[in-house]
């Protein structure tokens, strides 16, 4: 195969590519790679996806793919526009991909405790991009209470019964407690 050829299937294949991506990205969703190799209308191999890949984030990434970034999960690698999608974004997403409900619930608990700070309420974890049901973040919650890497979530509960998580790590419990009493009893009922 002449070298002109092989560039020509390179280009076209990170065209197609990189199109695919956005379209995924613009949905807010991330992409694993083990979806990209299945996907019939990229036709691509492991061997052209790695290829194509490889470079991404650095000077030598190819033309079509400068814009790409790529978030590590645990049972897949992920990519996404970098222009339309933050990388805390992509990693929450990216969580929710790998189904791993702990670490998903863990990683926004700390999010909000440590920046906003303030703590997660439940009714947040049932919507979007979550939905998770109450029994399950219920159950997350107990099982989080025995493993040592989530030992700073905990659950608090305010005077109306609306339950929220917090993390330890940046809010103590009585201040968690204090906060989300405020925000769910007194400024709903003083507005």
């Amino acid at each position: 195969m002449s070298e002109n050829l092989q560039q020509e299937q390179i280009n076209e294949a990170a065209a197609r590519l990189a199109d695919y991506i956005y379209r995924r990205t613009v949905c807010s969703k991330v992409t694993g790679c083990k979806a990209l190799l299945r996907e019939s209308e990229l036709a691509l191999d492991e061997a052209m996806l790695d290829a194509l890949l490889a470079n991404v984030g650095s000077e030598d990434a190819h033309s079509a793919l400068v814009e790409l970034a790529i978030v590590k999960g645990k049972k897949d690698t992920y990519v996404y526009w970098a222009p339309i999608m933050t990388q805390q974004y992509a990693k929450l997403d990216a969580l929710l991909e790998d189904k791993d409900i702990l670490a998903t619930i863990a990683s926004v608990v700390r999010s909000d405790s440590k920046l906003y700070p303030r703590p997660t309420p439940v009714e947040k974890l049932k919507r979007y991009p979550f939905n998770y049901t109450e029994d399950e973040i219920l159950g997350a919650a107990a099982r989080m209470k025995m493993e040592e890497k989530y030992e700073d979530i905990g659950m608090i509960q305010a005077s109306n019964g609306s339950r929220a998580l917090h993390s330890s790590k940046s809010l103590s419990k009585a201040y968690a407690q204090a906060l989300y009493e405020a925000s769910e009893v007194q400024e709903r009922e003083n507005p």
